[in-house]
């Protein structure tokens, strides 16, 4: 039994979700190999909205909708709260790649770009979504 999320009682798409896992972890793939910093400023704002405006208004959700709908991919309906929680870690990861990146703390760049790239690629292939496993603990530690 699902419980709801104290985040918010929205539902998503868990297709969708696990597209926008994809093409983080593409975003990602793209930066190491290209060294593509615009990737990262990408993920960063897409996050942003994801994480604290709404997944409606995220141009990466908005095209994997659309993929979805034109893959004729049945949608898998599930509570948003624990998505809006990833976003959000998501967020900062980036934020702390991008930073680092940007005033040559090559390594903390990496090890951060790394563990977003690796969550995201557990979401998008296997379903697994960390962050949204480390919510309940985090809402524990902060009550």
């Amino acid at each position: 039994m699902q419980t709801v999320c104290p985040i918010t009682d929205k539902r998503i798409n868990e297709r969708v979700a696990r597209l926008n896992g994809l093409v983080t972890a593409l975003l990602i793939a793209v930066f190491f190999v290209f060294n593509f910093q615009i990737a990262l400023w990408v993920l960063m704002i897409d996050f942003a909205i994801r994480g604290f405006v709404d997944g409606k208004y995220s141009p990466i959700c908005r095209m994997n909708i659309w993929i979805a709908n034109k893959l004729n991919l049945s949608p898998k309906i599930i509570n948003a709260g624990p998505k809006i929680f990833a976003a959000q870690v998501g967020l900062f990861l980036t934020i702390i790649a991008l930073v680092s990146t940007m005033t040559n703390f090559t390594t903390i760049c990496i090890v951060f770009a790394s563990v977003l790239g690796f969550f995201s690629f557990l979401e998008s292939f296997f379903g697994y979504c960390v962050a949204c496993k480390l919510y309940p603990l985090f809402r524990k530690i902060s009550q």
